[in-house]
């Protein structure tokens, strides 16, 4: 089992939240049960169960075997393959959006977040730190082609969030501020002119004003507020939520937040950000203490993904940034992301087992030596 039992728990609780509102969604208050009504709860079901098993086995696992050039180098190019294959799949359908290798069901964002976290972690572990410009501009390459192929899907949200990780984890890293800065400054340019494109600078103006557009792009904004206040201090029940029923697009997804937010109201709402405080304060708290650069940049970046993806998804459902959907890690319905977030924590929990085993021969031997 899991080293850290905190973490254990606040993941599955956030499963269970998450789960009752994907049932809530689906199934409670429909008419008529088909398989359809079904499928996407025991899906979700499904993927955290061999999740689960599957982190349970990384966990026991020596997260050290991971350090080397072949496996970092076999990660970034991995997802560099699977990021090319849905471009072609696009351009051989025609579609003009989409970012999912099969149907929609496996999205190559969610496994290139731990791509990058591994791939970081081992180049900056193995070069010291990222004090040779040369060095910074070739990780930096890298990772840029992955995004670069992310805004061609396109996936804008995707591509930004996968940067601000990927400077995140560089700057803990150890990067000088003469040429963070300078890197900082690309990106938000880069960023900047990706936010003026088409139906980008659409969202944005409904972000500023929804109900200038209230039956366009303003739509999902003033659904999701009047959830949130609908929901008032307890909610209006499970499952007797209005808003889920046609009302509010990706309501078990990019707003699922809106669904615990009217059902379970604002009591329900802080025990999802409990939860996550639980969680992301033992990984920071980890991060910290751990010593080592590969183990402590790997828990930083785990951290730092789960920490970017609820601030991003809470403040999105509440309109404090414009909406561009980042799905809720254990909680938004979610194959692909599902699977990769309890990866994430197997990995932690991997880094954790060892530093745990190693403090504790270190005490044994003090001990013995006094």
């Amino acid at each position: 089992m899991f080293v850290d039992k905190w973490i254990a728990y606040s993941v599955i609780l956030l499963f269970i939240m998450g789960e009752v509102a994907i049932i809530s969604s689906n199934v409670l208050g429909v008419a008529e049960f088909k398989y359809e009504t079904f499928r996407r709860p025991f899906l979700q079901m499904v993927a955290f169960i061999f999740g689960f098993f599957l982190a349970n086995f990384i966990s026991k696992t020596d997260y050290r075997k991971f350090f080397s050039k072949k496996i970092a180098y076999f990660f970034i190019f991995l997802s560099l393959l699977l990021l090319t294959a849905v471009l072609i799949k696009k351009t051989v359908t025609g579609k003009p959006v989409d970012r999912w290798l099969i149907g929609k069901s496996v999205q190559p964002l969610e496994f290139l977040k731990i791509c990058v976290i591994i791939f970081l972690a081992y180049y900056v572990a193995d070069k010291g730190s990222l004090r040779n410009i040369k060095w910074i501009l070739w990780a930096f390459l890298l990772i840029f082609s992955n995004v670069l192929l992310l805004t061609l899907q396109p996936d804008i949200g995707g591509a930004i969030f996968v940067l601000i990780l990927s400077l995140s984890i560089m700057y803990v890293g150890g990067i000088p501020y003469k040429l963070y800065f300078p890197l900082l400054a690309l990106t938000f340019l880069f960023s900047y002119n990706l936010l003026k494109t088409g139906y980008i600078s659409q969202r944005i103006s409904a972000w500023i004003d929804p109900f200038a557009e209230a039956e366009e792009e303003g739509y999902q904004i003033i659904q999701s507020l009047y959830a949130f206040a609908k929901g008032g201090l307890f909610g209006v029940g499970i499952g007797k939520g209005i808003q889920k029923m046609g009302v509010l697009p990706e309501s078990d997804t990019d707003y699922v937040m809106s669904v615990i937010g009217e059902e379970l109201g604002f009591v329900g709402v802080m025990l999802v950000l409990c939860l996550y405080s639980i969680l992301l304060g033992r990984l920071f708290y980890y991060s910290v203490k751990i010593t080592e650069p590969f183990g402590k940049l790997i828990v930083f970046g785990i951290a730092m993904n789960f920490s970017l993806a609820f601030l991003w998804n809470l403040a999105m459902a509440t309109n404090l940034i414009p909406p561009k959907g980042i799905a809720l890690p254990f909680v938004s319905y979610g194959l692909s992301n599902i699977t990769a977030s309890i990866v994430m924590i197997g990995l932690a929990q991997s880094v954790i087992r060892v530093w745990h085993t190693e403090r504790t021969f270190s005490t044994l031997m003090e001990l013995r030596h006094s």
